[in-house]
């Protein structure tokens, strides 16, 4: 019976047309591969994918609750610096401070002088009360921004007399409270700033920097009821709910918050993640690797219809063929169907099929394990790149794993610290008994968890640098084994701005120098020790206004936004006030240098500088004296011959009185011609005090010609004066540049003498050259000055004559800095050197008598 059924089932089968039954096989195939493999595939993503998601929680729980730890020591830090800010240390050496009423003022609208407006806050979180504290604890002036639903002396209650950062219960709401000691100040007792600041939504939001409607929310919970106290999302986990409502709803973690609280109270600090955004998560998972898996099968389905299909209709087709032929060439009828198809003659075909099914759920599972060994590797990554340096103890001790920020920042290999004790290799000597402690005390779970958290100790790398850090040690349990991530938290940095912050704040009332800040009423608002002189000399005092004259220059600065600087005489000292406008805050800081010293020093160099000129002048005089006698010689001569005439002339009794006359006239010119000489003589070597006066530039070049009129005949130099047609206004102290020109002529003449008595020319030449400077040529046709003379024309005690001193270059050129000019040369060797003393003008000078 059964055997027939089986006939009957295979002719059906071979009766079936060859194109129905490859698609009909094909579908069958991939039907049966998808029913098998599916199920399987899907158990096993769901699974790979949920113990991810549930090892990614634990991190993302521990980086939550970093960041809020982190956000509260920022309010911390805030408070510290708010308490060093010189505002609030103004207000308390002031008198309003130390005078104020026993009942504590309030601030409801207006922003106390002592707190700059907006602050302090954190991105968009203000504290609702700012305190100020003395001495006995008591409440003296309070900036309330919300109102509080409790009496505020029961947060002040709660003060310990240290800087601290604080997260307690008051009526079931959380709180923050922030309490610094102000330094620095007058008086001998101390104040205290308190900044409360209520931790609700927004607080914790902020924390994590996110936004409401993420797949992850924190929330506080009173450790003793798991009441929820507040969330960063009211409306998906409201406030009064208990933790155990929400377990079928999130994926949860809680953790011991004891770093930032009293000891009286416990708090939480939970991590919730949605279970319906992580079965989704694996659900979209699923469906993406469903589908790879249906497209997968499809080809292979469409594949492997198309080659049944091709190889069956050729067999058939050889079938056919070779059927047709035993027919017409044996007469015998062959077992092969003309109207058919052999499927048992394809069952090779059919295993290779299936082969090839398997080969793509294999490869299909190498796609899956490549996903994992990269979410492995993306883990992995995570805890090497870490802000904080992170090493896996056991539970004696010993580093079983570290991250790379450890091994960067102590400088160990990786080989170095693995198996060996970390407070051997990374702590410092002096903290490793209490390294020791700690950890003993966190594995035998003998101490509370604030132990474990945040314990400033002293590091050391391997080059013995010493790093200040934070330790914290987490308990992570395992099937096995418990092990201890010890978390370094390098402080080193923060220590540093903390000393920087502490030492800027004390940076203007150090300064030596004078440092006062203006208000745009002219009030002084801040002065520091060294400006009570100036405040002596306007006769005011600190937070009283400055003299009208003052008030309008601050003004001024205020209104133009530039800095401008002025200079004031005091009895025994000179101050240079440099006063700095800051606009966008309405004052101005004065700087202020005690020039005394300077000027003095400037003082007693011009006074050298006029000693050096005499000594020149006396120089240039000895060096000119034969000249100078022989020019006074001639009047002299002529005085005697026309006396002896005179005489000569009466003794005989001839001569009338008209020739008498006229010789006693002559004998009058010639001792006005001396005198006029000998008056030059003494302008020349006379020691007058320094004083500048306009003078008409031409003027003084024609002094100077006449002076060296002798020497140049002598030297048979020819001598060429032009004058500009114009006026040429110079505000200048004459003596000295007279002196100038005269050394610079000098030196001209002196170097003709190496040329020929021909070639010996001399140009003077005045000339405007713009409307703010005029100059002086003076132009030789010498030898030339070498160009390695040229670099050293004007160093001290250069000279290239056998007697010079090397002074009379250097000292032109003093003065011409002095006077705001300059000397500039220009020279080629073989035809002369010229020199061009310029001199600045000015065309609101007034000459006298022009």
């Amino acid at each position: 019976m059964s055997t027939n059924r089986s006939s009957k089932w295979r002719a059906w089968l071979i009766s079936i047309p060859l194109p129905a039954l490859s698609l009909f096989v094909g579908i069958l195939c991939g039907l049966v591969t998808w029913l098998l493999l599916d199920p399987v595939q899907d158990k096993r993503l769901e699974q790979v994918f949920h113990n991810e998601l549930v090892r990614r929680l634990d991190i993302r729980a521990v980086e939550t609750r970093h960041r809020f730890e982190q956000f509260l020591r920022e309010w911390q830090l805030a408070g510290h610096g708010l308490s060093n800010h010189w505002q609030i240390i103004t207000y308390l050496n002031s008198y309003q401070w130390l005078e104020s009423e026993l009942d504590p003022k309030y601030y409801r609208e207006l922003t106390p002088r002592w707190l700059e407006p907006g602050h302090p806050n954190l991105s968009s979180i203000e504290p609702s009360h700012v305190v100020l504290l003395d001495s006995q604890g008591d409440a003296r002036e309070i900036y309330q921004k919300k109102p509080l639903p409790f009496e505020l002396e029961r947060i002040i209650e709660l003060y310990t007399g240290h800087d601290e950062a604080v997260v307690t219960l008051i009526d079931q709401s959380p709180y923050l409270l922030v309490w610094s000691k102000i330094t620095y100040q007058r008086t001998s007792d101390p104040a205290v700033l308190l900044l409360i600041v209520a931790v609700d939504e927004e607080f914790l939001a902020e924390s994590q920097k996110m936004a409401h409607g993420t797949d992850t929310l924190i929330a506080l919970i009173d450790a003793e009821n798991q009441k929820l106290l507040v969330s960063s999302n009211s409306q998906q986990i409201p406030q009064d709910s208990y933790l155990w409502d929400w377990r079928e709803s999130y994926l949860l973690t809680s953790q011991a918050l004891t770093r930032y609280q009293s000891m009286e109270q416990s708090l939480l600090f939970s991590t919730l993640v949605s279970r319906d955004v992580v079965q989704k998560t694996i659900r979209n998972i699923t469906k993406l690797a469903q589908l790879d898996r249906l497209l997968a099968a499809l080809v292979y389905v469409i594949a492997f219809s198309i080659i049944f299909y091709l190889i069956s209709t050729k067999i058939s087709h050889v079938l056919k063929r070779i059927s047709r032929y035993g027919q017409q060439a044996l007469g015998v009828e062959q077992p092969v169907i003309i109207k058919g198809n052999q499927l048992l003659l394809l069952e090779d075909w059919v295993k290779a099929f299936f082969r090839q099914l398997i080969t793509a759920r294999d490869s299909m599972r190498d796609k899956q394990e490549k996903r994992i060994r990269e979410t492995e590797v993306l883990k992995s990554a995570l805890f090497d790149n870490s802000m904080d340096s992170i090493v896996t103890l056991d539970e004696q001790g010993i580093v079983v794993e570290v991250n790379g920020t450890a091994l960067k920042t102590f400088g160990y290999p990786r080989d170095l610290m693995i198996g060996r004790r970390l407070e051997e290799i990374a702590i410092h000597p002096q903290h490793r008994e209490r390294f020791r402690s700690m950890l003993g005390r966190c594995i035998r779970k003998s101490a509370s968890s604030a132990i474990c958290r945040g314990q400033p100790l002293l590091a050391e790398t391997i080059h013995g640098e010493e790093r200040a850090v934070e330790c914290s040690v987490i308990s992570i349990h395992l099937q096995q084994q418990m092990v201890f991530n010890v978390y370094l938290h390098d402080v080193t940095g923060r220590k540093q701005a903390e000393r920087e912050i502490t030492s800027l704040a004390k940076l203007a009332s150090e300064n030596p120098n004078p440092v006062l800040r203006i208000n745009n009423r002219g009030v002084i608002v801040y002065a520091n020790l060294a400006s009570e002189p100036l405040m002596a000399y306007w006769g005011c005092e600190r937070g009283q206004t400055l003299p009208l004259y003052w008030r309008n220059l601050v003004a001024s600065v205020l209104k133009e936004g530039v800095n401008k600087e002025y200079e004031i005489n005091l009895d025994d000292q000179i101050f240079s006030l440099q006063l700095a406008s800051i606009k966008e805050l309405d004052y101005v800081n004065i700087y202020g240098r005690d020039f005394t010293q300077m000027r003095m020093a400037e003082m007693q160099s011009r006074q050298h500088q006029s000693e050096l000129v005499h000594v020149c002048r006396l120089s240039t005089m000895g060096e000119m004296s034969t000249g100078l006698a022989h020019e006074l010689n001639q009047p002299l001569s002529a005085i005697i011959n026309f006396a002896s005439g005179c005489v000569r002339r009466l003794q005989s009794g001839r001569g009338g009185e008209a020739e008498l006359v006229d010789a006693m006239a002559q004998i009058t010119v010639q001792a006005e011609r001396a005198g006029e000489i000998i008056k030059r003589l003494r302008a020349l070597v006379g020691k007058r005090p320094q004083e500048r006066e306009v003078a008409n530039l031409n003027h003084l070049v024609l002094e100077v010609a006449s002076f060296i009129e002798f020497e140049a005949n002598r030297q048979k130099v020819e001598v060429s004066v032009e004058l500009s047609d114009e006026v040429l206004p110079v505000r200048v102290d004459l003596v000295q540049i007279e002196q100038v020109l005269l050394n610079l002529v000098r030196n001209a003449i002196d170097a003709m003498k190496q040329v020929d008595t021909s070639q010996r020319r001399l140009l003077l030449q005045t000339e405007k050259m713009n409307s703010k400077m005029v100059q002086v040529l003076v132009k030789d046709t010498g030898p030339g000055i070498p160009a390695e003379t040229l670099n050293h024309l004007f160093d001290a005690f250069f000279s290239t004559k056998e007697s010079g001193m090397g002074m009379g270059l250097r000292i032109s050129q003093k003065i011409m800095q002095d006077h705001q000019g300059m000397i500039e040369v220009v020279s080629e060797v073989g035809k002369g050197a010229a020199f061009h003393v310029i001199l600045p003008t000015d065309s609101t000078l007034e000459l006298p008598g022009f």
